[in-house]
C-alpha cells in the first residue's frame, strides 16, 4: 500500500485524484491471497465514474477456507480489497466533485446451498468486516448468474426490502447483460472470463 496524509490522500501521488495502489505478492500471505482470494478491482469504471469490484463468490472454497483455517489470512486480504475500494471511490469522488461508491459485482455461478451451510461462517466473517467497516461504499450490488433458488428466495424477500435496499441490490440469473448495464452501468464484455 501506499502512505496516507491525515485526510485520507495517499501522500505519494502527486494528484489526490488518483489511486494507484494494486494488490501485489510480496509476501508469501499476500501470494496466497492472490491466488485464493475471489475479489478484486477491475481497471476500468463504470459509466458514472464509479470503481467496479468482482466477487467471484461462487469460485470460493469456503468449505476449503473453513478446513485449512486461512479465514484470518484472507479476512486481511479482502480488507485490502475494501480499502481498495474506498479509496478509489475517494478518488473518483474528488474528480468528479461528488460522492462516488464502488459498484460491486458478484458473480454467483457455482454457488449452491450447501457451500454456503458448509463454509459460511468464513463467508460471513469477510462480509461482516465489509459491513461494520466499510458499510458506505458501494453504490449498488448486482448478482449475476444467480441460481435459481437464489432468484427464487430474493423475489419473496423483494417485498420486504425497504426502497433503498431494492435500488441498491439486483440478483440475475444467466441472462444478465441488460440488467447489469441497468444496475451497474457497464457492459457485460467489461467482466473477466
Amino acid at each position: 500500500g501506499e502512505e496516507y496524509a491525515v485526510d485520507g490522500s495517499s501522500r505519494a501521488a502527486a494528484d489526490p485524484t488518483v489511486w494507484n495502489w494494486r494488490r501485489g505478492t510480496e509476501t508469501v500471505e499476500a501470494d496466497f491471497v492472490q491466488k485464493y482470494g475471489y475479489w478484486g478491482r477491475l481497471p476500468i469504471y463504470s459509466d458514472d465514474g464509479a470503481p467496479i469490484a468482482v466477487w467471484r463468490t461462487g469460485a470460493a472454497d469456503l468449505e476449503g477456507y473453513a478446513r485449512e483455517e486461512v479465514g484470518d489470512l484472507l479476512q486481511r486480504g479482502f480488507v485490502a480489497h475494501l480499502e481498495d475500494l474506498l479509496q478509489s471511490g475517494r478518488a473518483a469522488s474528488r474528480r468528479s466533485q461528488r460522492i462516488v461508491r464502488a459498484r460491486v459485482i458478484i458473480d454467483a455461478s457455482g454457488l449452491s446451498l450447501r457451500s454456503l451451510r458448509m463454509g459460511g461462517q468464513t463467508g460471513k466473517a469477510l462480509l461482516g468486516v465489509g459491513k461494520q467497516y466499510f458499510a458506505e461504499i458501494t453504490a449498488s450490488v448486482t448478482v449475476v448468474r444467480a441460481p435459481r433458488v437464489f432468484t427464487t428466495i430474493y423475489r419473496a424477500i423483494y417485498p420486504l426490502l425497504t426502497p433503498v435496499m431494492r435500488r441498491k441490490i439486483c440478483i440475475l440469473g444467466d441472462d444478465f447483460a441488460a440488467g447489469l448495464r441497468e444496475h451497474a452501468g457497464i457492459e457485460r464484455a467489461a467482466l473477466p472470463k
